[in-house]
């Protein structure tokens, strides 16, 4: 196990390729005239980025400056010489037309261009200019070549199977919170704010992959190359941001848990038997949360496995989840009837926190169940 840690650190896909695609740039760079080497390993590192769309952005934007700075140093050298007032005087135009064209990023790289073209006098700047454009296009041509043909990055399948991972342990999380509240004990609520602090590293991987999927999908070329599903994003996007959303919920569900733990031992309140009418209530609210758990996974598993046989058990879980909403609203008219003026202000604030808290989750992933649906449906519809 400790080798295997051991290589995947030292030789990961991107490790590989940084190192094949820099070997190669240089040696085909030293074949052409004029060429400068280090430029064209240089390229090549930068062009191999864990999204092939994103590398071929990032050479396209290379090649631009370096052809445009160079072109302009050469003009201002045609006419000035290796003049180091005029080479100030150069800087001073240039950066602010980089700034104008939204180049930001590539003023440094323009900026050494037109030094290394108006400081040294001892070259042919037509020359040193060609070689520059040549040897960046031999390092971006390399690298391309080599993102997509060696070990290609393909963050879809790599977005669905995290997502799938996150989907088996993440359901859970809304019985623990609401046991956090139920059996009011800090320990349930330590335990809850851990799964969710897992869970919360497990979506920012997902977030991670979805930036290089929407980069890939911004472009024609990035949606052929990286195999991205356009229509299929948006149900992604949609997908990350309920999940967001839901952490946030269930994070202030188990806050609440705590306060209401520490509201009790303050006013010595933790002995008080709870009422019938209570019991009941939060019976209810923990098969709503039961029931929101299993949506959730068939929800999730939908989108991450395409598994349109599904459907069915979906649309009956989130028709069951209403009945049991209004279930909850009725168990808390109940109990509210009964005991609201027994019953310190504390507690019915924070019980209706948790219930509202429910409510918003319950209605997102009932709309997230539909776009499924509607998403399933179209991608059946092409199929047929």
């Amino acid at each position: 196990m400790k080798l295997k840690r051991f290589f995947a650190f030292f030789l990961g896909p991107r490790t590989l390729k940084t190192a094949v695609s820099a070997s190669l740039a240089v040696f085909l760079c030293r074949l052409v005239p004029h060429s400068l080497p280090l430029l064209a390993g240089t390229a090549a590192v930068i062009c191999i980025q864990p999204s092939i769309t994103t590398g071929l952005q990032k050479g396209y934007a290379r090649a631009m400056t370096t052809i445009v700075a160079g072109l302009f140093g050469l003009a201002f050298y045609l006419v000035f010489g290796s003049n180091l007032i005029a080479m100030g005087f150069a800087l001073v135009i240039l950066i602010p037309i980089f700034k104008k064209l939204g180049w930001g990023e590539d003023i440094v790289l323009a900026s050494l261009t037109v030094i290394a073209i108006m400081a040294d006098d001892s070259h042919n700047p037509f020359y040193y200019i060609l070689g520059r454009v040549t040897s960046t296009l031999v390092g971006i041509a390399v690298a391309t070549v080599t993102n997509i043909f060696v070990l290609p990055p393909r963050h879809e399948s790599t977005f669905r199977q995290e997502l799938k991972n996150l989907t088996k342990s993440f359901p859970d999380l809304y019985v623990k919170a609401v046991n956090a509240f139920a059996i009011n004990k800090t320990e349930l609520a330590t335990e809850a704010l851990r799964a969710l602090s897992e869970a919360e590293a497990e979506i920012n991987c997902l977030t991670t992959e979805l930036v290089f999927l929407k980069a890939g999908a911004g472009t024609r070329y990035g949606v052929y190359l990286e195999g991205v599903d356009v229509q299929a994003l948006v149900l992604y996007e949609r997908g990350v941001r309920f999940l967001n959303h839901v952490l946030a919920k269930i994070r202030d569900i188990v806050l609440i848990a705590q306060r209401r733990w520490q509201h009790k031992l303050q006013t010595e309140q933790e002995s008080r038997p709870r009422s019938a009418e209570f019991e009941q209530l939060i019976t209810a609210v923990l098969e709503l949360a039961q029931m929101l758990g299993k949506l959730h996974h068939n929800v999730f598993s939908l989108v991450a496995e395409r598994d349109n046989d599904l459907l069915p058990e979906i649309k009956d879980k989130a028709k069951e989840i209403i009945t049991l909403q209004e279930n909850v609203r009725q168990q808390l008219k109940n109990w509210q009837a009964e005991h609201v003026h027994g019953v310190d202000i504390f507690s019915l604030m924070s019980t209706h926190r948790i219930i509202f808290d429910l409510e918003e989750i319950t209605n997102a992933l009932i709309d997230l169940a539909n776009t499924s649906i509607s998403f399933s449906a179209k991608e059946e519809a092409k199929k047929s």
